[in-house]
């Protein structure tokens, strides 16, 4: 059976989009000369960075996973066997196909056809950007996306390049355009911005405790609609220390090694991983006076789509910034609506 619709949306309500701030506390001139400005990504540029995983329809879902991981990507584009694309699978498929009950001998074609896919054949051409477009539209379709929540994909648009055949972008990869100091005048805006202007506060975070299963884990990332859970001390009271986090990628391996996660706990989990499998909590944090590209530096200096956002005092969890989040924010600083 599918999964109940409400069950199955992303949430996109938690972060707000004021101006950005440079270090001055003032919003960047718009007044460049001719000379001082560069123009903006393309999006065929930044896709080329990286490798597209694919697999086909006629596949299990097991198949898909393993094409994830071997290319270290969230999701894998779907083709049929005329080689026309039939979709696109991420790892909130796997995770909520994974809580459907469904296993890895599951055919990617019978869960495209499910009716609650994230990117199905019929949502191809509205989710699609040409690789000559700039990367802003790319995250004008995420925001979009992200802000209806309709449960369709918001982390990922394909590339459609003439006479080639589909990419796959990521907000991870728009995100990684804005390290430095971008030349194009709306990324830096966005590039600019603080932390905490943007970030899911804390109270919207959705948590779990160490002495949960791995399943219950789950089973909340699917319930709040997030890709990540803060993992608390077995209290979980206000107060509790961060001790690491459980994210969608962790469903994806648990699907693809047929892991028993009703007998697993949290705990258990993260105490056996190994640093480069599972990033240490400390690794995942950055105070909130930070900028948007500091954030995306750090993503990609470990690999990361989420991090945890210190208050002042460097010690207690404010929020947490997504790489979604950077997204949906250059698509804010870029759309004429806003």
């Amino acid at each position: 059976a599918c999964l109940p619709e409400s069950m199955y949306q992303e949430s996109s309500a938690p972060a707000t989009f004021p101006e950005a701030e440079d270090s001055g506390s003032q919003r960047r001139s718009r007044s460049r000369s001719p000379r001082e400005r560069r123009g903006p990504h393309f999006v065929g540029d930044v896709v080329a960075q990286r490798k597209t995983a694919v697999c086909r329809s006629s596949q299990t879902l097991g198949d898909a996973c393993d094409a994830m991981i071997k290319d270290g990507r969230t999701s894998a584009v779907v083709l049929g066997e005329d080689d026309t694309v039939k979709g696109v699978l991420t790892e909130n498929d796997i995770l909520a196909a994974s809580m459907d009950g469904r296993g890895v001998d599951s055919t990617i074609a019978s869960w495209l056809g499910c009716g609650f896919a994230r990117l199905p054949e019929r949502l191809v051409p509205s989710l699609t950007v040409q690789h000559d477009q700039p990367l802003v539209e790319a995250a004008r379709i995420m925001m979009r996306e992200a802000e209806k929540d309709s449960g369709h994909s918001c982390h990922h648009v394909l590339v459609s390049k003439p006479g080639c055949e589909f990419y796959l972008l990521s907000a991870l990869d728009v995100a990684k355009a804005l390290i430095g100091d971008p030349g194009d005048m709306d990324e830096a805006d966005a590039a600019h911005t603080k932390l905490r202007s943007v970030m899911k506060p804390r109270e919207h975070m959705a948590t779990c405790k160490l002495s949960d299963k791995l399943s219950e884990a789950f089973e909340i990332m699917l319930q709040e609609k997030q890709n990540m859970v803060l993992v608390m001390d077995s209290d979980a009271h206000p107060g509790s220390q961060v001790h690491g986090v459980i994210t969608t990628a962790d469903a994806l391996r648990c699907f693809s090694e047929i892991v028993h996660i009703g007998r697993i706990t949290v705990a258990s989990w993260l105490a056996a991983l190994k640093p480069e499998e599972h990033p240490l909590a400390r690794e995942r944090c950055l105070v909130g006076s930070k900028t948007l590209s500091d954030a995306a530096a750090k993503m990609l200096e470990y690999g990361n789509h989420h991090l945890i956002v210190l208050s002042k005092n460097q010690i207690e969890v404010a929020g947490v910034i997504s790489a979604l989040d950077i997204a949906r924010a250059l698509g804010h600083h870029t759309d004429p609506l806003f």
